[in-house]
């Protein structure tokens, strides 16, 4: 809507341009020319306002409860334990030993001799003739062939390589430390005249120095070298087999046979018979007796004793606090905007 009033006040403004301007228009008016108009974007710079939040420190009063802890007395009764004698009675059973005459039967065990008989087997060796298979070993000889290897040595003609060494010498150089005389001007203490002195002094020399290095050689030398073959030969050799023949032989051996008899022994054999007995027997009774003792019984006094205890109790402070405090700001912000404006067109 705005861009549409921008265009159409641009337009009512240059149509009023374009009209002749006399002194008597008012009095007979001109046709109006009719100017071509077109339309032009342009970005025009336009400004909003926006709100931004701020911070700023602010001090404030603030009262705050402190926590402290005060000692403070207190009474109170506490039950206090002690202990007291008191005599008590009790009923308690004794024990009362008597001596009561009894009477009762009791087994009585005696041994008596008798004769008995017992068959017993007696054991008899007998030697009686038996026939029994042997095995003998026999030894026979037969001819067998095997095949033996007989070690040979053949003697060949080989080549190997030898190495030797071989001193060579070598001349390098090498740095030795001697002595040189130099002449040192000297002030001499007695004329005050400069002299020269003979000084010796060490030196850095180089000298040839012949030493041997060795060095290895290798050359090919034919040797004599015996080498061991085996060759298969055929013997015939002559074996002992050991054979097992049967053989039956008779022998005397001892039979062990048993035979019952009858023999007589004497045997004590207990006889058991009852007797009456009188004896004196301790008979236990419990009788009742009145007992007097000391217990010790615990007991509670009442005392009222002050002790201290720690209470918490709240104070009021008055602290200063700076505390961050947001607050709005209205901020100019500008931007561009894109335009639609009627602009007059240039006829050629």
């Amino acid at each position: 809507m705005r861009r549409l009033l921008i265009g159409l006040t641009a337009l009512f403004a240059m149509g009023l341009m374009v009209m002749p301007i006399e002194a008597g228009w008012l009095c007979a008016p001109r046709p109006i020319v009719e100017v071509p108009m077109q339309l032009e974007y342009r970005t025009i710079t336009k400004y909003r306002t926006e709100y931004r939040t701020q911070f700023k420190d602010v001090q404030r009063t603030v009262k705050r409860q402190v926590p402290e802890t005060v000692l403070q007395e207190v009474k109170e009764t506490v039950k206090v334990p002690f202990w007291r004698e008191e005599t008590r009675q009790k009923t308690v059973m004794v024990p009362v030993t008597k001596m009561v005459t009894r009477t009762r039967e009791v087994p009585k065990t005696e041994w008596v001799q008798q004769q008995r008989e017992k068959t017993v087997m007696v054991p008899e060796t007998q030697i009686v003739e038996k026939q029994r298979k042997v095995l003998v070993p026999e030894v026979r000889e037969e001819q067998r062939e095997r095949v033996v290897s007989i070690p040979e040595t053949k003697f060949e003609q080989r080549d190997r390589k030898v190495t030797t060494v071989r001193q060579v010498p070598e001349v390098h150089k090498q740095q030795v430390m001697t002595a040189a005389r130099i002449a040192v001007p000297m002030c001499d203490p007695c004329t005050g005249l400069s002299t020269l002195v003979c000084q010796i002094v060490p030196q850095l020399k180089e000298i040839s120095v012949t030493t041997m290095r060795p060095v290895a050689e290798q050359h090919v030398e034919k040797v004599t070298v015996a080498v061991p073959s085996v060759r298969q030969e055929k013997q015939t050799v002559t074996v002992k087999v050991p054979t097992v023949r049967e053989e039956v032989r008779s022998e005397k051996v001892p039979v062990q046979t048993m035979r019952a008899v009858k023999q007589a022994y004497s045997v004590s054999v207990p006889v058991t018979h009852k007797e009456v007995v009188s004896e004196q027997v301790p008979v236990q009774e419990m009788q009742s007796q009145v007992v007097s003792y000391k217990v010790r019984v615990q007991d509670f006094r009442s005392e009222i004793r002050t002790k201290q205890v720690p209470v918490t109790v709240n104070r009021e402070v008055t602290e200063v606090v700076t505390e961050r405090v947001p607050y709005t700001v209205p901020v100019q912000v500008a931007y561009q905007e894109r335009i639609c404006v009627p602009v007059p067109r240039v006829c050629p």
